[in-house]
Protein backbone atom coordinates (compact mmCIF):
# COMPACT_ATOMS: atom_id res chain seq x y z
CA UNK A 1 0.00 0.00 0.00
CA UNK A 2 2.92 2.24 0.78
CA UNK A 3 4.44 1.65 -2.23
CA UNK A 4 1.12 2.56 -4.16
CA UNK A 5 0.77 5.63 -2.44
CA UNK A 6 4.63 6.56 -2.87
CA UNK A 7 3.65 5.85 -6.95
CA UNK A 8 0.63 8.12 -6.66
CA UNK A 9 2.34 10.82 -5.17
CA UNK A 10 5.77 11.05 -7.37
CA UNK A 11 3.01 10.61 -10.47
CA UNK A 12 1.13 13.53 -9.26
CA UNK A 13 4.40 15.32 -8.81
CA UNK A 14 5.23 14.51 -12.16
CA UNK A 15 1.92 15.88 -13.97
CA UNK A 16 2.71 19.25 -12.17
CA UNK A 17 6.26 19.51 -13.76
CA UNK A 18 4.79 18.79 -17.08
CA UNK A 19 1.59 20.70 -17.54
CA UNK A 20 4.09 23.38 -16.14
CA UNK A 21 6.11 22.66 -19.65
CA UNK A 22 3.39 22.10 -21.84
CA UNK A 23 0.94 25.13 -21.09
CA UNK A 24 3.28 27.31 -21.29
CA UNK A 25 5.36 25.79 -24.63
CA UNK A 26 1.90 25.54 -26.23
CA UNK A 27 0.57 29.47 -25.59
CA UNK A 28 3.91 30.38 -26.82
CA UNK A 29 3.89 27.25 -29.91
CA UNK A 30 -0.18 29.10 -30.33
CA UNK A 31 1.51 32.81 -30.45
CA UNK A 32 3.85 31.49 -33.34
CA UNK A 33 1.45 29.72 -35.50
CA UNK A 34 -1.35 32.82 -35.33
CA UNK A 35 1.02 33.96 -37.94
CA UNK A 36 0.67 30.96 -40.49
CA UNK A 37 -2.18 31.57 -42.25
CA UNK A 38 -1.79 35.11 -43.09
CA UNK A 39 2.20 35.57 -42.90
CA UNK A 40 2.44 35.22 -46.84
CA UNK A 41 -1.10 37.12 -47.63
CA UNK A 42 -0.41 40.21 -45.46
CA UNK A 43 3.21 40.58 -47.10
CA UNK A 44 0.99 40.71 -50.27
CA UNK A 45 -1.71 42.89 -49.31
CA UNK A 46 1.36 45.03 -48.51
CA UNK A 47 1.37 45.29 -52.43
CA UNK A 48 4.96 43.33 -52.10
CA UNK A 49 5.77 41.11 -55.62
CA UNK A 50 6.54 37.12 -55.25
CA UNK A 51 10.20 37.95 -55.44
CA UNK A 52 10.14 40.83 -52.61
CA UNK A 53 8.48 37.79 -50.17
CA UNK A 54 10.85 35.14 -50.73
CA UNK A 55 13.26 37.74 -49.95
CA UNK A 56 11.70 38.59 -46.85
CA UNK A 57 11.21 34.75 -46.17
CA UNK A 58 15.09 34.34 -46.49
CA UNK A 59 15.93 37.14 -44.28
CA UNK A 60 13.88 34.97 -41.38
CA UNK A 61 15.51 31.87 -42.20
CA UNK A 62 19.14 32.98 -42.63
CA UNK A 63 18.76 35.09 -39.20
CA UNK A 64 17.56 31.63 -38.11
CA UNK A 65 20.83 30.19 -39.63
CA UNK A 66 22.91 32.77 -38.11
CA UNK A 67 21.83 32.51 -34.33
CA UNK A 68 21.78 28.85 -34.66
CA UNK A 69 25.25 28.76 -34.14
CA UNK A 70 25.23 30.64 -30.66
CA UNK A 71 21.93 30.02 -29.45
CA UNK A 72 22.45 26.87 -28.06
CA UNK A 73 25.57 27.80 -26.67
CA UNK A 74 24.46 30.48 -25.12
CA UNK A 75 21.40 28.63 -23.26
CA UNK A 76 23.84 25.88 -22.40
CA UNK A 77 26.30 28.40 -20.09
CA UNK A 78 23.96 31.41 -19.54
CA UNK A 79 20.69 29.10 -18.91
CA UNK A 80 17.78 27.92 -20.62
CA UNK A 81 15.05 29.92 -18.96
CA UNK A 82 17.02 32.93 -19.92
CA UNK A 83 16.67 32.06 -23.48
CA UNK A 84 13.50 31.08 -23.23
CA UNK A 85 12.43 34.92 -21.83
CA UNK A 86 14.61 36.09 -24.42
CA UNK A 87 12.70 34.35 -27.19
CA UNK A 88 9.45 35.84 -25.83
CA UNK A 89 10.77 39.44 -26.22
CA UNK A 90 12.29 38.78 -29.87
CA UNK A 91 8.71 37.24 -30.83
CA UNK A 92 6.67 40.33 -29.69
CA UNK A 93 8.98 42.88 -31.14
CA UNK A 94 8.66 40.69 -34.37
CA UNK A 95 5.29 40.89 -34.53
CA UNK A 96 4.77 44.79 -33.45
CA UNK A 97 6.97 45.46 -36.87
CA UNK A 98 4.02 43.75 -39.01
CA UNK A 99 1.83 46.96 -38.34
CA UNK A 100 4.33 48.80 -41.39
CA UNK A 101 4.34 47.98 -45.03
CA UNK A 102 8.15 48.91 -45.54
CA UNK A 103 10.33 46.37 -46.89
CA UNK A 104 12.86 47.52 -44.05
CA UNK A 105 10.50 46.94 -40.96
CA UNK A 106 9.01 44.04 -42.54
CA UNK A 107 12.60 42.60 -42.80
CA UNK A 108 13.70 43.78 -39.15
CA UNK A 109 10.47 41.69 -37.78
CA UNK A 110 11.93 38.72 -40.04
CA UNK A 111 15.55 38.66 -38.61
CA UNK A 112 13.98 39.20 -34.80
CA UNK A 113 11.30 36.53 -35.76
CA UNK A 114 14.04 33.76 -37.27
CA UNK A 115 16.41 34.52 -33.92
CA UNK A 116 13.38 33.89 -31.68
CA UNK A 117 12.46 30.58 -33.81
CA UNK A 118 16.14 29.19 -33.43
CA UNK A 119 15.33 29.76 -29.92
CA UNK A 120 11.91 28.02 -29.66
CA UNK A 121 12.96 24.88 -31.79
CA UNK A 122 15.90 24.10 -29.21
CA UNK A 123 16.03 25.46 -25.90
CA UNK A 124 12.70 24.64 -24.64
CA UNK A 125 13.34 21.19 -25.70
CA UNK A 126 16.26 21.32 -23.55
CA UNK A 127 15.39 22.94 -20.91
CA UNK A 128 12.20 20.32 -20.54
CA UNK A 129 14.71 16.93 -20.89
CA UNK A 130 16.97 18.35 -18.24
CA UNK A 131 14.68 19.03 -15.65
CA UNK A 132 13.24 16.27 -16.24
CA UNK A 133 16.22 14.10 -15.63
CA UNK A 134 17.24 16.42 -12.95
CA UNK A 135 13.93 15.53 -10.98
CA UNK A 136 14.91 11.76 -11.49
CA UNK A 137 11.43 11.08 -12.88
CA UNK A 138 11.77 7.70 -14.77
CA UNK A 139 13.21 8.05 -18.74
CA UNK A 140 10.07 6.57 -19.83
CA UNK A 141 7.42 9.49 -18.92
CA UNK A 142 9.51 11.47 -20.88
CA UNK A 143 7.77 9.99 -24.44
CA UNK A 144 4.56 10.42 -22.19
CA UNK A 145 5.72 14.31 -22.47
CA UNK A 146 6.67 14.70 -26.03
CA UNK A 147 3.32 12.58 -26.80
CA UNK A 148 1.34 15.62 -24.75
CA UNK A 149 3.20 18.18 -26.60
CA UNK A 150 2.64 16.75 -30.39
CA UNK A 151 -1.20 16.33 -29.63
CA UNK A 152 -1.43 19.53 -27.82
CA UNK A 153 0.49 21.01 -30.58
CA UNK A 154 -1.72 19.95 -33.15
CA UNK A 155 -5.28 21.59 -31.59
CA UNK A 156 -3.66 24.45 -30.81
CA UNK A 157 -2.48 25.06 -34.31
CA UNK A 158 -5.95 24.04 -35.19
CA UNK A 159 -7.80 26.49 -33.28
CA UNK A 160 -5.45 29.46 -34.04
CA UNK A 161 -6.02 28.56 -37.58
CA UNK A 162 -9.66 29.28 -37.10
CA UNK A 163 -9.54 31.94 -34.25
CA UNK A 164 -6.74 33.79 -37.11
CA UNK A 165 -9.50 33.61 -39.34
CA UNK A 166 -11.97 35.20 -37.82
CA UNK A 167 -10.08 38.00 -36.21
CA UNK A 168 -8.75 37.88 -39.77
CA UNK A 169 -12.05 38.41 -41.19
CA UNK A 170 -13.85 40.85 -39.14
CA UNK A 171 -10.55 43.13 -37.91
CA UNK A 172 -7.99 43.06 -41.04
CA UNK A 173 -5.09 41.84 -42.01
CA UNK A 174 -2.44 42.71 -38.93
CA UNK A 175 -5.37 41.47 -36.12
CA UNK A 176 -4.12 38.12 -35.46
CA UNK A 177 -0.48 39.50 -35.27
CA UNK A 178 -1.81 41.54 -32.48
CA UNK A 179 -3.42 38.52 -30.56
CA UNK A 180 -0.05 36.45 -30.76
CA UNK A 181 1.26 39.19 -29.01
CA UNK A 182 -1.13 39.30 -26.16
CA UNK A 183 -0.07 35.14 -25.98
CA UNK A 184 3.29 36.09 -26.02
CA UNK A 185 3.46 38.09 -23.17
CA UNK A 186 1.42 35.94 -21.35
CA UNK A 187 3.39 33.18 -21.60
CA UNK A 188 6.91 35.35 -21.08
CA UNK A 189 4.96 35.82 -17.33
CA UNK A 190 4.28 32.38 -16.87
CA UNK A 191 7.46 31.35 -17.71
CA UNK A 192 9.10 33.74 -15.85
CA UNK A 193 7.62 32.42 -12.57
CA UNK A 194 6.79 28.61 -13.09
CA UNK A 195 10.10 27.62 -14.15
CA UNK A 196 13.36 27.24 -12.76
CA UNK A 197 16.78 28.01 -14.38
CA UNK A 198 19.01 25.21 -15.59
CA UNK A 199 22.16 24.90 -17.46
CA UNK A 200 24.49 22.78 -19.52
CA UNK A 201 28.32 22.79 -18.68
CA UNK A 202 28.00 26.59 -17.69
CA UNK A 203 31.86 26.45 -16.52
CA UNK A 204 33.38 26.51 -20.22
CA UNK A 205 33.50 29.58 -22.89
CA UNK A 206 30.67 29.65 -25.53
CA UNK A 207 33.66 28.57 -28.20
CA UNK A 208 34.13 25.65 -26.35
CA UNK A 209 30.35 24.86 -26.11
CA UNK A 210 30.27 25.04 -30.21
CA UNK A 211 33.66 23.30 -30.81
CA UNK A 212 32.31 20.31 -28.18
CA UNK A 213 28.57 20.39 -30.16
CA UNK A 214 30.80 20.20 -33.73
CA UNK A 215 32.64 17.21 -31.99
CA UNK A 216 30.11 15.76 -31.00
CA UNK A 217 28.42 15.69 -34.30
CA UNK A 218 31.53 14.81 -36.18
CA UNK A 219 32.87 12.10 -34.08
CA UNK A 220 29.57 10.10 -33.54
CA UNK A 221 27.96 8.96 -36.72
CA UNK A 222 24.93 7.84 -35.05
CA UNK A 223 24.14 12.21 -34.08
CA UNK A 224 25.05 13.05 -37.71
CA UNK A 225 22.70 10.91 -39.45
CA UNK A 226 19.93 11.32 -37.04
CA UNK A 227 20.57 15.41 -37.10
CA UNK A 228 21.05 14.86 -40.90
CA UNK A 229 17.64 13.25 -41.19
CA UNK A 230 16.01 15.46 -38.94
CA UNK A 231 17.43 18.69 -40.68
CA UNK A 232 16.62 17.71 -44.37
CA UNK A 233 12.86 16.67 -43.10
CA UNK A 234 12.49 20.23 -41.48
CA UNK A 235 13.98 21.78 -44.28
CA UNK A 236 11.39 20.40 -46.56
CA UNK A 237 8.62 21.16 -44.14
CA UNK A 238 9.51 24.68 -43.65
CA UNK A 239 9.94 25.52 -47.62
CA UNK A 240 6.49 24.00 -48.05
CA UNK A 241 5.28 26.35 -45.36
CA UNK A 242 6.02 28.91 -47.55
CA UNK A 243 5.01 27.55 -50.24
CA UNK A 244 1.49 25.99 -50.41
CA UNK A 245 -0.20 29.62 -50.16
CA UNK A 246 0.98 30.68 -53.44
CA UNK A 247 0.97 26.97 -55.43
CA UNK A 248 -3.26 26.47 -53.49
CA UNK A 249 -4.11 30.37 -55.04
CA UNK A 250 -2.40 29.07 -58.37
CA UNK A 251 -4.79 26.37 -58.93
CA UNK A 252 -7.60 27.34 -57.57
CA UNK A 253 -10.63 28.93 -59.80
CA UNK A 254 -12.18 30.02 -56.44
CA UNK A 255 -10.70 32.12 -53.75
CA UNK A 256 -8.69 30.26 -51.16
CA UNK A 257 -9.76 30.06 -47.33
CA UNK A 258 -5.75 29.88 -45.75
CA UNK A 259 -7.31 30.05 -42.37
CA UNK A 260 -9.64 27.18 -43.46
CA UNK A 261 -6.82 25.32 -44.95
CA UNK A 262 -4.46 25.93 -42.55
CA UNK A 263 -7.03 24.30 -39.62
CA UNK A 264 -7.03 21.16 -41.92
CA UNK A 265 -3.07 21.19 -41.63
CA UNK A 266 -3.35 20.64 -38.35
CA UNK A 267 -5.82 18.29 -37.61
CA UNK A 268 -3.51 16.31 -40.09
CA UNK A 269 -0.80 16.82 -37.32
CA UNK A 270 -3.14 15.68 -35.07
CA UNK A 271 -4.01 12.24 -36.51
CA UNK A 272 -0.32 12.06 -37.24
CA UNK A 273 0.53 12.24 -33.63
CA UNK A 274 -2.40 9.72 -32.69
CA UNK A 275 -0.47 7.21 -35.19
CA UNK A 276 2.21 7.94 -33.26
CA UNK A 277 0.93 6.77 -30.20
CA UNK A 278 -0.99 3.87 -31.11
CA UNK A 279 2.05 2.22 -33.35
CA UNK A 280 4.44 2.62 -30.08
CA UNK A 281 1.10 1.27 -28.00
CA UNK A 282 1.49 -2.02 -30.35
CA UNK A 283 5.15 -2.46 -29.81
CA UNK A 284 6.74 -0.54 -32.97
CA UNK A 285 9.90 1.51 -32.61
CA UNK A 286 10.47 5.56 -33.13
CA UNK A 287 13.58 5.05 -35.50
CA UNK A 288 11.19 2.89 -38.01
CA UNK A 289 8.25 5.10 -37.40
CA UNK A 290 10.13 8.16 -38.22
CA UNK A 291 11.50 6.66 -41.42
CA UNK A 292 8.03 5.81 -42.06
CA UNK A 293 7.39 9.12 -41.68
CA UNK A 294 10.54 10.44 -44.09
CA UNK A 295 9.51 7.65 -47.18
CA UNK A 296 5.70 8.61 -47.15
CA UNK A 297 6.18 12.45 -46.84
CA UNK A 298 8.73 12.50 -49.64
CA UNK A 299 5.95 10.94 -51.70
CA UNK A 300 3.74 13.62 -50.92
CA UNK A 301 5.78 16.23 -51.83
CA UNK A 302 6.88 14.96 -55.36
CA UNK A 303 3.12 14.57 -56.30
CA UNK A 304 3.03 18.52 -56.69
CA UNK A 305 5.99 18.29 -59.00
CA UNK A 306 3.65 16.11 -61.51
CA UNK A 307 0.26 17.28 -61.02
CA UNK A 308 -1.64 20.90 -61.21
CA UNK A 309 -4.68 20.07 -60.31
CA UNK A 310 -6.13 21.82 -57.22
CA UNK A 311 -8.43 19.28 -55.59
CA UNK A 312 -4.89 16.46 -55.74
CA UNK A 313 -2.75 19.12 -55.08
CA UNK A 314 -4.30 19.84 -51.08
CA UNK A 315 -5.26 16.20 -50.56
CA UNK A 316 -0.81 15.74 -51.16
CA UNK A 317 -0.71 18.46 -48.66
CA UNK A 318 -3.09 16.74 -46.05
CA UNK A 319 -0.82 13.57 -46.33
CA UNK A 320 2.30 15.74 -45.92
CA UNK A 321 1.04 17.15 -42.89
CA UNK A 322 0.06 13.85 -41.07
CA UNK A 323 3.70 12.77 -41.82
CA UNK A 324 4.71 15.76 -39.88
CA UNK A 325 2.45 15.29 -36.69
CA UNK A 326 3.90 11.63 -36.94
CA UNK A 327 7.45 13.42 -37.38
CA UNK A 328 7.50 15.73 -34.14
CA UNK A 329 6.66 13.72 -31.31
CA UNK A 330 9.29 10.78 -32.94
CA UNK A 331 12.19 13.14 -33.62
CA UNK A 332 11.77 14.72 -30.25
CA UNK A 333 11.98 10.70 -28.94
CA UNK A 334 14.90 10.22 -30.89
CA UNK A 335 16.92 13.12 -29.75
CA UNK A 336 16.17 12.73 -26.14
CA UNK A 337 17.58 9.38 -26.70
CA UNK A 338 20.75 9.81 -28.76
CA UNK A 339 21.86 13.47 -28.22
CA UNK A 340 24.30 14.15 -25.12
CA UNK A 341 22.46 16.49 -22.29
CA UNK A 342 25.14 18.47 -21.26
CA UNK A 343 25.07 19.90 -24.82
CA UNK A 344 21.90 19.19 -26.28
CA UNK A 345 20.83 22.98 -27.06
CA UNK A 346 24.17 23.73 -28.96
CA UNK A 347 24.29 20.53 -31.26
CA UNK A 348 20.47 21.10 -32.07
CA UNK A 349 20.85 24.46 -32.71
CA UNK A 350 24.26 23.29 -34.96
CA UNK A 351 22.45 20.89 -36.70
CA UNK A 352 19.98 23.32 -38.06
CA UNK A 353 22.69 25.74 -39.67
CA UNK A 354 22.79 23.91 -43.16
CA UNK A 355 18.88 22.96 -42.30
CA UNK A 356 18.23 27.25 -42.90
CA UNK A 357 21.28 27.46 -45.83
CA UNK A 358 19.41 24.82 -47.72
CA UNK A 359 16.08 26.51 -47.43
CA UNK A 360 17.96 30.01 -47.84
CA UNK A 361 19.36 28.94 -51.29
CA UNK A 362 16.05 27.55 -52.67
CA UNK A 363 14.00 30.44 -51.29
CA UNK A 364 16.17 32.84 -53.14
CA UNK A 365 14.92 31.55 -56.71
CA UNK A 366 11.12 31.85 -55.52
CA UNK A 367 9.76 34.25 -58.35
CA UNK A 368 12.45 33.14 -60.77
CA UNK A 369 11.55 28.89 -61.30
CA UNK A 370 7.76 27.43 -61.09
CA UNK A 371 6.03 26.13 -58.10
CA UNK A 372 6.70 22.49 -59.16
CA UNK A 373 10.59 22.98 -59.34
CA UNK A 374 10.87 23.94 -55.45
CA UNK A 375 8.67 21.11 -54.40
CA UNK A 376 10.70 18.88 -56.17
CA UNK A 377 14.04 20.27 -54.41
CA UNK A 378 11.83 19.22 -51.25
CA UNK A 379 10.89 15.90 -52.53
CA UNK A 380 14.65 15.65 -52.65
CA UNK A 381 15.31 16.53 -49.31
CA UNK A 382 13.09 14.12 -47.94
CA UNK A 383 14.16 11.44 -50.05
CA UNK A 384 17.53 11.92 -48.38
CA UNK A 385 16.36 12.56 -45.15
CA UNK A 386 14.78 8.65 -45.72
CA UNK A 387 18.12 7.71 -46.86
CA UNK A 388 19.76 8.66 -43.51
CA UNK A 389 16.99 7.55 -41.37
CA UNK A 390 17.74 3.96 -43.02
CA UNK A 391 21.59 4.18 -42.47
CA UNK A 392 20.57 5.28 -38.82
CA UNK A 393 18.01 2.42 -38.45
CA UNK A 394 20.87 -0.06 -39.53
CA UNK A 395 23.92 1.20 -37.16
CA UNK A 396 21.95 1.25 -34.12
CA UNK A 397 20.67 -2.43 -35.19
CA UNK A 398 24.57 -3.56 -35.20
CA UNK A 399 24.30 -4.54 -38.70
CA UNK A 400 28.26 -5.39 -39.26
CA UNK A 401 28.11 -4.44 -43.52
CA UNK A 402 26.70 -0.99 -42.87
CA UNK A 403 29.52 -0.35 -40.33
CA UNK A 404 32.26 -1.74 -42.66
CA UNK A 405 30.65 0.46 -44.99
CA UNK A 406 31.23 3.61 -43.52
CA UNK A 407 34.18 2.81 -42.69
CA UNK A 408 34.00 2.06 -38.63
CA UNK A 409 36.07 -0.74 -36.92
CA UNK A 410 35.36 -2.47 -33.69
CA UNK A 411 37.19 -0.57 -31.62
CA UNK A 412 35.14 2.37 -32.59
CA UNK A 413 31.86 0.57 -32.30
CA UNK A 414 31.46 2.61 -28.98
CA UNK A 415 31.57 5.96 -30.64
CA UNK A 416 28.45 4.87 -32.34
CA UNK A 417 26.08 3.81 -29.79
CA UNK A 418 26.91 -0.23 -30.05
CA UNK A 419 25.78 -2.19 -27.28
CA UNK A 420 28.94 -3.37 -25.97
CA UNK A 421 28.27 -6.67 -23.50
CA UNK A 422 30.53 -7.47 -20.95
CA UNK A 423 31.47 -10.58 -18.80
CA UNK A 424 29.92 -10.42 -15.20
CA UNK A 425 33.74 -9.86 -14.24
CA UNK A 426 34.32 -6.97 -16.09
CA UNK A 427 31.22 -5.60 -15.13
CA UNK A 428 31.89 -5.98 -11.64
CA UNK A 429 35.43 -4.12 -12.12
CA UNK A 430 33.96 -1.46 -13.83
CA UNK A 431 31.59 -0.86 -11.34
CA UNK A 432 33.97 -0.53 -8.86
CA UNK A 433 36.03 1.86 -10.26
CA UNK A 434 36.27 5.44 -9.65
CA UNK A 435 35.26 6.54 -13.27
CA UNK A 436 31.87 5.02 -13.02
CA UNK A 437 31.34 6.58 -9.38
CA UNK A 438 28.04 8.60 -9.28
CA UNK A 439 26.47 7.43 -12.37
CA UNK A 440 22.46 8.46 -12.63
CA UNK A 441 20.58 5.16 -12.40
CA UNK A 442 18.25 6.76 -15.43
CA UNK A 443 21.14 7.60 -17.51
CA UNK A 444 21.88 3.93 -18.53
CA UNK A 445 20.75 0.64 -17.99
CA UNK A 446 22.94 -2.37 -16.83
CA UNK A 447 25.37 -3.11 -19.75
CA UNK A 448 26.13 -6.51 -18.95
CA UNK A 449 25.83 -9.90 -20.24
CA UNK A 450 27.56 -13.41 -20.04
CA UNK A 451 29.92 -14.24 -22.32
CA UNK A 452 27.77 -16.07 -24.92
CA UNK A 453 25.50 -13.22 -25.38
CA UNK A 454 27.20 -11.96 -28.53
CA UNK A 455 27.06 -8.09 -29.69
CA UNK A 456 24.88 -9.62 -32.77
CA UNK A 457 21.80 -10.42 -30.82
CA UNK A 458 18.80 -8.07 -31.02
CA UNK A 459 16.86 -9.76 -28.72
CA UNK A 460 15.69 -6.83 -25.93
CA UNK A 461 14.55 -10.04 -23.58
CA UNK A 462 18.70 -10.96 -23.27
CA UNK A 463 19.73 -7.94 -22.36
CA UNK A 464 19.11 -3.97 -22.74
CA UNK A 465 21.30 -1.26 -24.06
CA UNK A 466 20.46 2.17 -24.71
CA UNK A 467 22.32 5.55 -25.42
CA UNK A 468 23.61 7.83 -22.87
CA UNK A 469 20.55 10.23 -22.36
CA UNK A 470 21.32 11.84 -18.75
CA UNK A 471 24.49 13.59 -19.01
CA UNK A 472 28.61 12.95 -19.48
CA UNK A 473 30.51 11.88 -22.63
CA UNK A 474 27.70 10.91 -25.34
CA UNK A 475 30.74 9.08 -26.47
CA UNK A 476 31.16 6.44 -24.25
CA UNK A 477 29.27 3.83 -22.63
CA UNK A 478 28.34 3.93 -18.98
CA UNK A 479 27.65 1.19 -16.31
CA UNK A 480 24.92 1.74 -14.29
CA UNK A 481 25.83 0.46 -10.88
CA UNK A 482 23.78 -2.29 -8.94
CA UNK A 483 21.31 -0.38 -6.70
CA UNK A 484 20.38 -1.88 -3.27
CA UNK A 485 17.61 -1.23 -1.10
CA UNK A 486 19.05 1.10 0.94
CA UNK A 487 20.67 3.17 -2.56
CA UNK A 488 17.04 3.37 -3.71
CA UNK A 489 15.56 4.76 -0.36
CA UNK A 490 18.49 7.11 0.00
CA UNK A 491 17.94 8.09 -4.32
CA UNK A 492 14.40 8.52 -3.84
CA UNK A 493 15.13 11.16 -0.56
CA UNK A 494 17.34 12.94 -2.65
CA UNK A 495 14.74 13.35 -5.42
CA UNK A 496 11.92 14.32 -3.17
CA UNK A 497 14.26 16.47 -1.83
CA UNK A 498 14.89 18.06 -5.88
CA UNK A 499 11.75 18.38 -6.87
CA UNK A 500 10.65 20.69 -3.63
CA UNK A 501 13.19 22.98 -4.25
CA UNK A 502 13.10 22.92 -8.46
CA UNK A 503 10.57 25.04 -9.07
CA UNK A 504 6.60 26.45 -8.14
CA UNK A 505 5.01 23.80 -10.61
CA UNK A 506 1.84 23.64 -8.45
CA UNK A 507 0.87 27.31 -9.82
CA UNK A 508 0.43 25.35 -13.08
Amino acid sequence: AKATQDQTLVTEDFKRFQRSYVVIFLLLTAADWMQGPYLYALYDSYGHSKHIIGRLFILGFGSAAVCSTFVGSLADKYGRKKLCQVHCALLIMSLLTKHSSSFFILGLGRVLGGASASILVSSFESWMVHQHLFLSYPDHWMRGTFEVVASGTGVVAMVSGLVATFIFSHFGHVAPFDLAIVLAALGLMLLTRAWPENYGDSDISVLQTLENSYESIKGDPVIMLLGLSQALFEAGMYIFVVMWTPTLDETSTTPVSHGWVFSSFMLCIILGGTLYKQYLAFGGTVEKLMLFACAVGSIALAIPCVVQEHTLQLVSFLVFETCVGVFWPSASSLRSMYFPEETRASVMATLRVPQNVLIILVLAVMGQVSHSFIFGVSFLFLASATAAQWYFIKITSGETDVIEELGMVDENLSNVGLPIPLSNEEAAAAAASPQTSGVNSHEVEMISADSADAPSSNSSSSKKYRRNIGGGNSNSLKLTEIVTEKEEAEEGKTADAKRGTSGNYAMM
